[in-house]
């Protein structure tokens, strides 16, 4: 594969990952109406390596098995890139006009549950998670949509050199 053909290609198989990931995220926040989202965001999670491996074998295939290990590489980045960039737009969209007091009701719970576990505070997270809602200190809708998209595509990354691998050992050059 070309460089072009590479980043053609993970743009087009972006848009499939995209559509994953934003499932993964609506599925997790809208857990805390459905309970049984959460299993549903979780076996999806889980299966993200085998949905990547799915997209990126079938453009080694498309191209005869002719692909390198560093080209699949880049294209494994590429779809999670794209993908990162379609779900962060829906993620922030979803916590920006959709739920906009999500962020914050995730905080306090987070508070109490530790207040909960930890009566005396020894560890002193709760204060400090009350700290932040009190002081207006919590992410914003974008900040967290960018962090999602930054740690996506970095784990992505990873999982893509590991699976770039097993695609080229199980289909090798033809």
């Amino acid at each position: 594969m070309t460089p072009g053909q590479v980043y053609r290609e993970g743009a087009y198989k972006g848009v499939p990952m995209g559509i994953y990931l934003t499932l993964i995220f609506l599925f997790t926040v809208l857990s805390e109406q459905f309970s049984l989202l959460s299993l549903a965001g979780l076996a999806m999670l889980c299966y993200t390596p085998f949905f990547t491996y799915r997209l990126i074998v079938k453009i080694h295939k498309k191209y005869f098995c002719t692909s390198d290990f560093a080209s699949l590489w880049m294209l494994g980045i590429s779809i999670f890139i794209g993908g990162s960039m379609i779900c962060a737009l829906c993620s922030y969209a979803y916590l920006q006009y959709i739920d906009p007091n999500f962020i914050y009701r995730q905080a306090v719970n987070a508070a109490e549950l530790y207040k909960e576990l930890d009566p005396d505070n020894t560890s002193g997270i709760a204060e400090v998670i009350d700290s932040l809602i009190d002081n207006n200190m919590l992410p914003t809708s974008i900040e967290v949509a960018v962090e999602m998209l930054w740690t996506t595509t970095f784990f992505g990354s990873l999982l893509s050199m590991l699976l770039s691998a097993i695609v080229r050992k199980r289909h090798p050059k033809q």
